[in-house]
């Protein structure tokens, strides 16, 4: 809230505005006293709140989405390798020889070239160059066709297709990233009601012993205590208040690593609203299993893997293939003093029809490169396998803690009740002088331990619940990638 100095001065602006009857300094006046006071209203996050705020403003899955921004830029980038591509040509310079004087030229041209996914490549290069006092006008068009390496689209397509494939790999991993930023979510709230109610079950116990104290103290004044119960007395109270100190730093501690979470003001208030209370509900395992199966996108990635290395493997066997070309070229030349005579008369027209080739033969770069495909493919094969496995096991674990997690509850439960009825007769027999404070300080101990140990078993058993539903695949929705 503001000080009373700071209200005072805005109370003080505001009579000076009414005085100047300056409206808009008045309205300017009034908002800001409200942005002040909205600033020290608390924060209250619920889960659904808090996950959404994490979903948008967490820093770390912001880079995710920086990476998944950078794969969908590979793929344009490898698309438009089949786009048309317009080049201009200039030159200009000297030409000579033995035959006769050097000579200036200038001129250019564009370079229309297209490259479609059979393989094929298609360029026209109009050009004009003026040479001394003669205009040259050319139409060259060529075309190349791979015969044996290159030849289809497969081969064509493949850096396309790799590209693709990032981009997949980015939004699985994305989608990753946020189900364990879900997670991570999740935790720290329960975190901080855990830290709260530990310093509220610290403070409560505090207070008990130090009433245990001044009762201790009441009673040696009477006789009926002895100084060692007074020692023991102090000793318990400095520990109770050691802990609940040591709670609420751990509270603090907790709300700010929660803020940092959040990407929120490192002093902003914060309440927390989540439910502390779950119903048991058994879980069938095979049924569990066979959704995570179905449903795990460590599973999608593991197939897609094995398929690319796949495509991989073929691609390197055809690069074992030699590199033949079919070239046609055909042009049509124009020279003359008169730039309109030489686009109209005299014109040559040549053509080349033959074959190219740049193959290393017997290339053992290539046949290497092959062997290694073929054995990132059964490493793929592995993977795929190895992540079916690797699922199941998440998910029989999941369970298994979730149920030693009800356990704990149940059993906890009971420890609190045992604990307060040995609590209760403990403070009786004491106030009655049956017994030194030494019972009834251990009876206190226990409480105080089986009531943090019922939050921490009951929050335990919370988190476990989502850990399943992540394990099974269905904590979030999964997004549908076009492969």
């Amino acid at each position: 809230m503001l000080s009373k100095f700071g209200k005072k001065s805005i109370q003080k602006s505001l009579i000076f505005s009414n005085k100047a009857n300056d409206a808009r300094g008045l309205l300017s006046l009034f908002f800001l006293f409200g942005s002040l006071q909205a600033q020290d209203l608390p924060l209250k996050l619920t889960l659904e709140h808090a996950i959404s705020q994490a979903l948008n403003a967490n820093r770390q899955l912001l880079g995710s989405v920086d990476t998944l921004t950078q794969a969908q830029f590979g793929v344009d980038l490898a698309d438009s390798e089949f786009s048309l591509s317009i080049t201009p040509i200039g030159q200009t310079g000297m030409v000579g020889g033995d035959r006769g004087k050097p000579k200036w030229q200038a001129g250019g041209g564009v370079e229309f070239s297209q490259k479609f996914s059979s393989g094929t490549t298609l360029s026209v290069i109009p050009s004009i160059v003026k040479r001394d006092s003669h205009y040259l006008t050319d139409v060259e068009t060529s075309l190349v066709q791979p015969l044996f390496r290159g030849l289809g689209k497969e081969y064509q397509l493949s850096n396309l297709k790799s590209a693709q494939f990032a981009l997949r790999t980015a939004y699985r991993d994305l989608y990753r990233a946020q189900v364990k930023l879900v997670l991570r979510t999740v935790e720290m709230m329960y975190e901080v009601i855990k830290q709260q109610k530990n310093a509220q079950l610290n403070r409560e116990s505090f207070i008990r012993i130090e009433q245990f104290y001044r009762a201790t103290k009441l009673k040696e004044k009477i006789g009926l205590s002895d100084p060692l119960d007074i020692y023991r007395a102090e000793i318990e109270l400095r520990h109770a208040e050691n802990a609940y100190k040591d709670s609420e730093e751990r509270l603090e501690e907790a709300l700010d690593q929660l803020r940092d979470l959040l990407a929120l003001p490192i002093d902003q208030s914060i309440v927390i609203d989540v439910p502390t209370y779950f119903s048991p509900h058994p879980v069938d395992l095979d049924h569990a299993i066979k959704i995570a199966l179905q449903t795990r996108i460590e599973l999608d990635q593991a197939n897609d893997e094995t398929k690319e290395n796949n495509r991989l493997a073929c691609i390197a066997k055809q690069e074992l293939y030699p590199e033949i070309n079919l070239l046609l070229n055909y042009s049509n030349l124009g020279k003359d003093r008169h730039f309109s005579h030489s686009l109209t008369q005299g014109r040559d027209n040549r053509w080349e029809v033959g074959l190219t080739s740049s193959s290393e033969i017997n290339s053992i770069g290539d046949q290497i490169a092959y062997k290694q495909s073929l054995l990132a493919l059964t490493t793929a094969k592995r993977g795929t396998e190895q992540s079916e496995s690797t699922v199941i096991l998440e998910v029989k674990r999941a369970i298994r803690q979730l149920e030693r997690a009800l356990e704990k509850v149940l059993l906890e439960e009971e420890q609190i009740k045992t604990s307060k009825g040995e609590l209760r007769l403990a403070k009786i027999k004491f106030d009655r002088g049956m017994a030194d404070n030494f019972y009834l300080l251990q009876a206190e101990k226990s409480l105080r331990i089986a009531e943090h140990n019922f939050w921490n078993a009951m929050v335990e058993h919370i988190l476990g619940e989502f850990e399943l539903l992540a394990s099974m695949g269905i904590l979030l929705e999964k997004p549908r990638i076009r492969g």
